[in-house]
């Protein structure tokens, strides 16, 4: 596989099957995407909220990259918001939005909003061109939109 990325993949639990899905995709255009997220797949069963940041905290260093499946429910999510946070304290790390199919009348996160390098339409090609670097903006439907300035704090 000629394009290989470390990623963690946010995402609400109700959007598991997203995760595979968008992995899939981009299997299929030669982007192999290592995720290393929290899936049903690979569930914690923490109650404690310290252990569960802990473990998150892992992955997402681990991770050059951070993928953050943007539907319907996940603005109100405290665990995306939480992720992206944590994640904008390493300068060297991506942030990237990649809009859900479904999500064509649903609002951003604050914090990806704030923080996102790219975010994208739910397409394979402009995927891997966030994953490669490229800084774009695209609504739901692929249209562009204007970039947000990323406020980005270093550690």
């Amino acid at each position: 596989m000629g394009n290989q990325h470390n990623a963690f993949v946010s995402h609400r639990h109700e959007d598991d099957a997203l995760v595979g899905r968008l992995k899939d995709l981009l299997k299929r255009h030669s982007c192999d995407v290592r995720d290393s997220s929290v899936t049903s797949a690979t569930p914690n069963q923490a109650k404690s909220e310290d252990y569960i940041k802990s473990i998150l905290a892992d992955r997402i260093r681990w991770a050059g990259k951070i993928v953050v499946i943007v539907s319907p429910q996940t603005k109100d999510h405290e665990w995306v918001d939480w992720e992206i946070e944590y994640t904008q304290k390493f300068p060297d790390k991506r942030i990237i939005g990649v809009w859900a199919p479904d999500a064509d009348r649903c609002d951003l996160p604050e914090a990806l909003e704030r923080h996102a390098d790219a975010v994208v339409e739910w397409d394979a090609d402009a995927v891997v061109a966030a994953l490669d670097g490229e800084d774009n903006w695209h609504g739901p439907d692929g249209a562009p939109v204007p970039p947000r300035a990323v406020n980005r704090i270093g550690c």
